[in-house]
């Protein structure tokens, strides 16, 4: 009897111990969630629009919890810009601060990447949490996301005049996009006026330095396009130029189509002078999906590079305030 007596109290005793430690661990504070991006290091391309970067808990949150970051990298922010640079993406959630409500395990940032018409290296955007609020919620900070931005698939169209290794220094031709405008017709699309001067490009040889090129991303609509080669200025008769068209497939330079011409001095058209005609349609092509093709021969007058005005109306649309070149071209190239 006196063994299981004794059996009896040491079973009682161990009971009471378990019941004190498992009171103390019932005291104890919740250990604290911790925060932070969920990955290191993503790749997107200008072409993915709007994109989602989470940042996460590895538990529920006990609370609501806000983030506060803040973002660099060679990207340029939309509102960061304030008119004075080209942006190449947007915050459209709420401005450097994410929420994680109380139960949620994640918060998201959303971004909006620009289409431009620009040829350009990888850039990148690198979000980084500045701080936690309630300040007991672990987070290394500064916690970060490199995402690096890869140039999207399109069409590099570029204009190019003289001959190998002579420059026809006195001369300037201008480059310009035509898009569908209301009533399906092809009409200059002014804001894609192709850049001038020494932009660096694969498709232009290094001895010859007058040139413009322009960047049509793959995001435009289906369907039918042109592109002027105007000749505005300049004293050579003839004066021979080409237009190159050089696909992006897959990151890649596809294979470039050339086609040739030549302008005498009754083609020279100042069209940006006050009752000056348009620009000429001088070749088209078409887009369908991720192909352009049908590229047509460049028309070239006997006597004028001029034709009647176009129907006047708005063929780019632009969110105000924002820098038209940088515009995404999901919007640019829509008609009223």
């Amino acid at each position: 009897m006196r063994k299981y007596s004794n059996l009896m109290m040491s079973g009682c005793v161990l009971f009471a111990v378990a019941l004190t430690i498992s009171s103390c661990k019932d005291d104890d504070p919740p250990v604290p969630p911790t925060v932070a991006f969920e990955a290191k290091t993503r790749t997107v391309k200008e072409s993915d629009g709007a994109i989602q970067v989470k940042v996460v808990l590895d538990k529920p949150a006990l609370e609501d919890i806000t983030i506060t970051y803040s973002f660099t990298g060679t990207a340029m922010e939309y509102v960061a810009a304030a008119g004075q640079h080209s942006s190449d993406y947007e915050i459209t959630s709420e401005y450097k601060e994410v929420t994680i409500a109380k139960g949620e395990s994640e918060g998201i940032i959303e971004l909006e990447l620009y289409s431009d018409t620009d040829v350009e290296e990888d850039e990148t955007i690198v979000l980084s949490i500045d701080s936690v609020d309630p300040v007991d919620v672990k987070a290394n900070v500064p916690d970060d996301i490199t995402i690096t931005v890869q140039q999207e698939d399109g069409l590099i169209v570029g204009l190019i005049w003289g001959e190998t290794d002579v420059a026809y220094t006195d001369v300037d031709m201008d480059l310009m996009l035509w898009a569908p405008n209301t009533s399906g017709t092809l009409a200059p699309a002014y804001r894609f006026q192709g850049y001038s001067g020494d932009y660096p490009t694969n498709i232009i040889e290094a001895t010859t330095p007058n040139f413009e090129v322009f960047f049509l991303p793959g995001v435009v609509d289906d369907g039918n396009y042109g592109i002027s080669a105007t000749y505005y200025a300049g004293t050579k008769d003839p004066m021979k130029f080409r237009v190159t068209y050089l696909p992006i497939v897959n990151g890649a330079d596809g294979t470039p189509v050339v086609k040739e011409g030549s302008y005498t001095q009754q083609n020279i058209n100042v069209w940006n002078e006050e009752g000056a005609p348009a620009p000429l349609l001088a070749g088209t092509f078409k887009k369908a999906g991720s192909t352009f093709s049908e590229f047509s021969d460049l028309t070239i007058p006997a006597t004028s590079s001029r034709q009647p005005m176009f129907e006047k109306g708005s063929v780019l649309r632009y969110k105000p305030g924002s820098q038209p070149a940088r515009t995404p071209l999901t919007q640019v190239l829509k008609t009223k």
